[in-house]
């Protein structure tokens, strides 16, 4: 059994964080499936046509001509975004609805490119990762 005061601390502590957490969001965000070196290994640059590429990824986002034949893009998107509003620890003595929120987002969009000659024969694949900007966004400053 615990002493009475340690009891105390731990009921202190445990509705402490119980109400600061009440202000915090995570969220994952997918945008189309996520491409990853796995799923491209089967491609052979100089030997894969590009309707073997469809036909196990799909249909590219983009077709683009270029100037050595024609680049297929994938685009896709796997984020997580995070939010914690310490303003709403003061809410209930607050005459205002206070927003003081701080986020973090690492939004970008990546993509898989790849580059086929004119006889749709695959000579180049590459992986572009966005990087993502500042850590974190104080919001309204």
């Amino acid at each position: 059994m615990l002493p009475r005061v340690s009891r105390s601390c731990l009921i202190a502590l445990v509705l402490a964080l119980s109400i600061g957490s009440a202000g915090c969001n995570v969220i994952r965000i997918q945008l189309n499936t996520p491409l990853t070196q796995d799923d491209v290994a089967f491609i052979e640059p100089g030997k894969t046509v590009l309707t073997e590429v469809i036909a196990k990824l799909g249909v590219p986002d983009s077709i683009t001509e270029s100037y050595l034949g024609v680049v297929a893009t994938y685009r896709f998107l796997d984020m997580k975004y995070s939010r914690v509003n310490f303003g709403w620890l003061v809410k209930p003595w607050s005459p205002v609805d206070p927003d003081l929120i701080i986020s973090r987002t690492g939004f970008g969009v990546d993509a898989f490119e790849l580059y086929c000659d004119a006889n749709w024969v695959v000579t180049h694949q590459s992986f572009l990762r966005q990087l993502s900007g500042t850590q974190f966004n104080p919001y309204p400053f």
